[in-house]
């Protein structure tokens, strides 16, 4: 796929890109470990997960012209419902012995983003956290 002639942009999207990949395949290796716990093999599981990221795709198109304009109306789960949520998978995970840095990690980035005053927002405001200082 040609992305323009500005030098590195290929490069650029390559990282971005495997950033995306490994954050995704993390996350389904932690919901494959925690349904694992109660014996579930990964090929029940996969199709299922595999479903739900078809829904995650409609959350990104919602979400890329947030970003975009940087203004992120919180009409769908806000940040401060998804640090509500994400309790729910880490106490489960904790329940069966699980490592919860990665949900731990999120939680800690949506909390980020509630204490700069976006828990009213929509997920995509988590964006400028992870912007930092620039």
């Amino acid at each position: 796929m040609y992305l323009g002639e500005k030098a590195g942009l290929a490069s650029l999207y390559d990282s971005a890109l495997l950033g995306l990949m490994w954050s995704a395949m993390t996350g389904w290796l932690h919901g494959t470990a925690l349904v694992g716990a109660e014996k579930i093999a990964a090929t029940a599981f996969t199709p299922i997960a595999i479903r739900w990221l078809g829904a995650v795709t409609g959350f990104l198109t919602r979400y890329a012209p947030q970003v975009d304009e940087g203004s992120y109306p919180g009409d769908d789960a806000t940040i401060d419902v998804q640090i509500a949520a994400i309790d729910h998978l880490l106490h489960a995970a904790a329940a069966r012995g699980l490592d919860n840095a990665l949900p731990e990690l999120l939680k800690s980035t949506m909390q980020r983003a509630h204490a700069a005053g976006h828990g009213s927002d929509s997920f995509a405001a988590v964006i400028e956290t992870l912007r930092g200082d620039r």
